[in-house]
């Protein structure tokens, strides 16, 4: 299988610096051109048609950032309503209660879908990580493995596998 994953955001700033010297670049090649072949207006839709493509990129960039900041505001939120129970369940040993178990499928529900947006390139590798790392504290709990265990074979989890991810 490909694993197709966008460039992080950061890669996408330099589009301005492009611009800019594809411009110069076209303008040189125009002067070095012979008279007879020049013309003003192809190479004014050129020069346009760089510009009118980093506009573009450039407004890409700025929608791309912003769906980013939505995806970490929910699902910052989401694991803010369920990190302190699934916290105070790994702390005490015994059998984990109904209650707790479907917490449990809640976070792997947002895990799973945590890791299809960092796949398709809208979560950074850093923030990616930082997520990556919290849940290999869960990981270390026989308890929680078991469940995600039972929970893999439901094959509804978009192909992610909570026990590779935690192992790496």
């Amino acid at each position: 299988m490909v694993k197709l994953q966008a460039g992080p955001l950061r890669d996408r700033k330099n589009i301005w610096t492009w611009c800019v010297v594809t411009s110069a670049l076209v303008v040189v090649l125009d002067i070095v051109v012979p008279s007879p072949y020049r013309s003003a207006s192809v190479l004014l839709g050129i020069v346009a048609s760089f510009w009118a493509l980093a506009f573009y990129v450039h407004r890409r960039r700025v929608e791309d950032t912003r769906f980013a900041k939505e995806l970490l505001t929910e699902f910052n939120g989401r694991y803010d309503k369920l990190g302190s129970e699934l916290q105070f369940a790994v702390s005490h040993r015994g059998e984990l209660e109904r209650e707790t178990e479907l917490k449990f499928i809640r976070y792997f529900n947002l895990c799973a879908e945590e890791w299809l947006f960092w796949r398709a390139g809208s979560i950074d590798d850093q923030i990616w990580n930082a997520w990556r790392n919290g849940m290999k504290q869960y990981a270390k709990d026989a308890r929680v493995m078991a469940l995600w265990d039972e929970e893999a074979k439901s094959d509804s989890y978009y192909g992610f596998d909570f026990r590779e991810i935690t192992s790496g």
